[in-house]
């Protein structure tokens, strides 16, 4: 009974740090998000208001008046292709990494992984040749060519664990029943891994959706995503807070909304992973 009653009293200890942890982590965001509701003279008033008339006028300035709507499409379009293709080419390396072995396999895996390392500033000026040679410049074929680049060895490294923990005799029975290796990757390996499949899609996302260096050098005024956008507000005659609040909260949403979304699978894949 005393064992139990310790056990308790850790377990509420625990619970009131991990909130208080999370209202620390919460409240700059929170703040943010009530600033992009604010009026100027709210937004440097002092002491800082808490209760205040809200107002949608930064959102109508930054999306409207402003056009940083288009921006968000441009992020759309470059995060949903980049995810896509990623997968696309990442998972059947995954599997075959798992699956086959092949004479430097474990060189190349480590290689492949070693890219991902690489600084992107190192790869900026190289990056802005090619694409000037390709005439890629300032389209969405080269900002989401670059970011599918810089993902499939994430998504090739994570996934390989996920595969590895399926066991061979799933592919064996499968290939004795007349299924091919293509037909074992897609009908037994992909659904068996979806959860790491969703983790991975959502680390994927939130890399190229906050990506900025090479979004910068790559795109022009037509394919500029959001985080490129963003200085805009950052002038020489000061800062539009209200604004600037109201594009970062809205560049967050997204994320959040696909999170929420595979939220099952996440979690389930991020710990399967880590008891592997």
């Amino acid at each position: 009974m005393k064992y139990r009653l310790v056990r308790k009293q850790r377990i509420r200890i625990i619970t009131a740090i991990l909130v208080v942890l999370l209202l620390v982590y919460l409240v700059p965001y929170i703040w943010m998000i009530l600033t992009s509701f604010k009026s100027r003279l709210d937004i440097f008033a002092m002491p800082p208001k808490i209760v205040f008339k809200p107002t949608f006028d930064n959102y109508r300035i930054a999306f409207v008046d402003k056009h940083f709507l288009e921006n968000v499409k441009n992020s759309f379009i470059v995060t949903s292709l980049t995810v896509m293709f990623s997968l696309l080419i990442g998972l059947p390396s995954a599997y075959g990494f798992s699956r086959f072995r092949l004479k430097g396999d474990k060189v190349l895996f480590f290689y492949l992984l070693g890219t991902r390392f690489t600084p992107t500033i190192v790869l900026a000026l190289p990056l802005y040749f090619i694409m000037t040679r390709l005439r890629l410049l300032n389209t969405f074929v080269g900002i989401i060519a670059a970011h599918t680049a810089f993902n499939i060895p994430f998504v090739v490294w994570m996934m390989k664990s996920f595969f590895d923990s399926v066991p061979r005799q799933v592919d064996e029975a499968a290939i004795v029943d007349g299924c091919g290796w293509f037909s074992v990757f897609v009908k037994m390996a992909l659904p068996l891994t979806k959860s790491g499949i969703a983790a991975t899609a959502v680390f994927c996302a939130i890399n190229s959706w906050n990506e900025f260096l090479m979004a910068l050098i790559l795109t022009g005024g037509k394919t500029a995503t959001l985080p490129v956008a963003i200085p805009r507000l950052l002038t020489p005659q000061g800062t539009a807070w209200g604004q600037l609040t109201a594009v970062g909260s809205v560049v967050t949403v997204p994320v959040i909304i696909f999170a929420f979304l595979v939220q099952k699978h996440m979690v389930r894949g991020l710990s399967s992973g880590a008891i592997k």
